[in-house]
C-alpha cells in the first residue's frame, strides 16, 4: 500500500484547524466578489467604507473597481497575482498632469513571511513646454503572523513607497515623497489594519458580497 508522506499528512490532518492549510487556502485580498464591503474606524473620529462596486475595463485589461468615498481603485487577480492599477498624476500650475498610469503587481500569492518584492517605474512627459520627470518605488515584505482582535493568521506587511517628481526648469528641486505603512491582512477579510504616520484605520464589519 503506498504511503502518504509525512508532510502531506500534516497538510491534510486536522484540515479545519491547521494554520499552514487555513493560510494557503485563504483569500487575504478577495476583491473580485461584488458587494464586498468593508467598514473601517479612523483614529481620531471618523469612518471609511470601501465597497466593489462593479467590473470594468482599464487599460485593456477587466478588473473589478472599489469605491472609497469619491475615489475609485482597480483590482485585478491573475495567474496568482493581485495587481494594482497606479494612476499616478503631478499638479503643476494649477493643473493635474497624468505621469504614470500602469498595471503593476501589488502581491505575489500565497503569501509567506519573508516574502519581499519591489516595484518601480521611471518615467517623463511634456506639459505645458516643460519636461516632468516622475520616479516611483515601492517596496513591500511580509514580516510575519499576528492576531488582531478577532482575526487570526493576519499576515504582517511593511510596505515603504518613494515617490520623486521633478519639474526640469530653472527655480524647481526635485520633489521627494517617502510614505511607509504597516498593513495586516486577515484570511477572506482582507485588509484589517493600515497604519501610517498620519492616520490608523481599523476594519470594524466586514460584509460578504454574493
Amino acid at each position: 500500500m503506498k504511503r502518504l508522506s509525512p508532510l502531506l499528512v500534516l497538510l491534510l490532518a486536522s484540515c479545519g484547524s491547521n494554520p499552514l492549510y487555513l493560510r494557503l487556502g485563504a483569500d487575504y485580498y478577495p476583491v473580485t466578489t461584488i458587494g464586498n464591503q468593508w467598514e473601517y474606524e479612523v483614529e481620531g473620529g471618523g469612518y471609511l467604507i470601501t465597497t466593489v462596486v462593479d467590473q470594468t475595463v482599464i487599460g485593456e485589461r477587466p478588473c473589478y473597481r472599489l469605491q472609497t468615498g469619491a475615489g475609485y481603485a482597480y483590482w485585478a487577480v491573475e495567474d496568482g497575482r493581485l495587481d494594482h492599477y497606479e494612476d499616478h498624476r503631478v499638479v503643476f500650475n494649477g493643473y493635474e498632469v497624468p505621469v504614470l498610469q500602469a498595471w503593476v503587481t501589488y502581491l505575489d500569492f500565497p503569501l509567506c513571511t519573508g516574502q519581499s518584492r519591489v516595484d518601480s517605474a521611471s518615467t517623463y512627459v511634456t506639459a505645458q513646454g516643460v519636461t516632468i520627470s516622475h520616479r516611483w518605488r515601492r517596496e513591500t515584505t511580509v514580516s510575519g503572523l499576528g492576531q488582531l482582535g478577532s482575526w487570526d493568521e493576519c499576515y504582517i506587511l511593511q510596505q515603504q513607497e518613494r515617490t520623486i517628481d521633478w519639474v526640469q526648469t530653472g527655480g524647481f528641486d526635485p520633489e521627494t515623497l517617502l510614505v511607509e505603512r504597516t498593513l495586516w491582512l486577515a484570511p477572506d477579510a482582507g485588509l484589517v489594519r493600515k497604519v501610517t504616520p498620519d492616520s490608523t484605520i481599523t476594519l470594524t464589519s466586514f460584509t460578504p458580497g454574493s
